[in-house]
């Protein structure tokens, strides 16, 4: 099913956010990404139960929490489409080692990340929002297959940590403007990388979808605001930035197959056509001669800036 055909699925009332409760396939179909499971492109592999391990440092293989979760989505969508017990046993798979890597205190569950980060200036632990919203969204869906009220509560429980400011060791941070952020990196300076806050965004939109808690629905519309205030920052003129502190052009990848869809999904769920005319123009950019021009000015623009600082 290509991604347009699942994007019709989703339910749109005019006016207000609203959905239907039953979730099904995630937003964007990642299907077309699990040959860098199945390949070595991560340099990692599928442990014996299927889960994925990626590289990290020194080439050590290791458990990545969104890496887990994208590979959930891919096999989620897989057992919509077949109802093959390999597949639900795979996807039951992810949730267990997830629960593992999960640590919980109080009334919130993190997923934390041990390695250092020089980009973003990051120390190990820390946690990144894309991973909390990512985590949300595979096990509200594994929890609308199973009934395990449990993956239920850890949902909550992973959106309770949502709301603790980076200052505090979380991801929410709130700008000069006093919209709020969820960062993928907390870094300082902050980041406000792009994809991890939509989808960030997209797994608070499945708990309010499931729950229909009014203090999610606030929460919720706020980071939307956010979103649309600030989402043409994002836009160089022929091409989009990964974040808005390096300001990086995003990979040919990521153009197409992340930045591009995510604006026509939060478009279908808003109706807010700022998301839509970027998703239309963002995708129109994927074509040979920016290909080119985006691969000459990776090499121009970091010496452009390093020269000009």
């Amino acid at each position: 099913m290509s991604y347009q055909e699942e994007s019709k699925k989703i339910t749109l009332l005019l006016g207000k956010v609203s959905w239907e409760e039953n979730l099904g396939s995630y937003y964007i179909d990642m299907r077309p990404a699990e040959i860098h499971y199945t390949n070595n492109i991560y340099n990692g592999k599928l442990d014996e139960n299927g889960v994925p391990m990626v590289a990290g440092i020194g080439g050590k293989l290791e458990y990545s929490p969104v890496n887990i979760a994208q590979y959930g989505f891919i096999t989620h969508t897989k057992w919509e489409n077949n109802r093959n017990e390999e597949e639900l046993k795979t996807l039951l798979a992810c949730i267990e080692k997830l629960e593992e890597l999960k640590s919980s205190k109080d009334d919130y569950s993190v997923w934390w990340y041990h390695s250092n980060v020089p980009k973003y200036n990051l120390t190990d632990p820390w946690a990144s929002a894309m991973a909390q919203g990512e985590i949300i969204s595979l096990y509200l869906r594994v929890y609308q297959i199973t009934n395990d009220n449990s993956l239920l509560k850890t949902a909550l429980e992973a959106y309770n940590f949502l709301k603790i400011d980076v200052s505090n060791g979380g991801t929410r941070f709130i700008d000069d403007n006093g919209d709020p952020w969820l960062e993928e990196y907390p870094s300082a300076p902050h980041s406000f990388v792009l994809n991890g806050f939509v989808y960030t965004i997209l797994g608070i939109i499945d708990l309010y979808r499931v729950t229909g808690d009014k203090e999610i629905e606030i929460e919720m519309n706020k980071y939307i605001n956010t979103l649309k205030k600030n989402i043409s920052k994002f836009d160089c003129g022929y091409w989009s930035y990964y974040d808005l502190l390096k300001k990086e052009l995003v990979r040919y990848y990521y153009q197409k197959n992340v930045h591009a869809p995510q604006m026509e999904v939060m478009y279908l769920l808003t109706n807010e056509t700022i998301f839509h005319d970027l998703s239309k123009k963002w995708s129109r950019s994927v074509n040979k001669l920016n290909f080119i021009f985006v691969q000459i000015m990776y090499r121009v623009l970091p010496r452009y800036k390093k020269y000009f600082k």
